[in-house]
């Protein structure tokens, strides 16, 4: 959240265009929320350790994908096609988490 709003405030004009999300703007958030989702999903497989790390982790993704499907304003803004990227990017990141701290 803290980089999107960095990004936001020194790029007004980058995040937004006539009041609407810019493509290139959504695409960066996807990719920031690739990487938080890889270090929540190393941070899940971390605590829950050997007992299940893949239960804890597809927990998190699944939290992570209904708050994205449940924030409807942040939704119609982003569009289908962005909805499901960020989706995707979800379930990639925590399982690259869990990756990850395997080695």
């Amino acid at each position: 959240m803290a980089a999107t709003f960095a990004i936001t405030a020194a790029s007004p004009a980058f995040a937004a265009r006539e009041h609407r999300i810019r493509r290139t703007y959504k695409l960066v958030q996807e990719l920031l929320w690739l990487e938080c989702a890889t270090a929540g999903g190393f941070v899940a497989a971390a605590v829950s350790g050997a007992t299940m790390p893949w239960f804890s982790g597809a927990l998190l993704a699944g939290i992570m994908i209904l708050v994205l499907w449940t924030n409807t304003w942040e939704m119609r803004q982003r569009g289908a096609v962005h909805q499901v990227l960020m989706s995707l990017m979800s379930a990639a990141g925590v399982a690259a988490g869990y990756i990850l701290w395997l080695r």
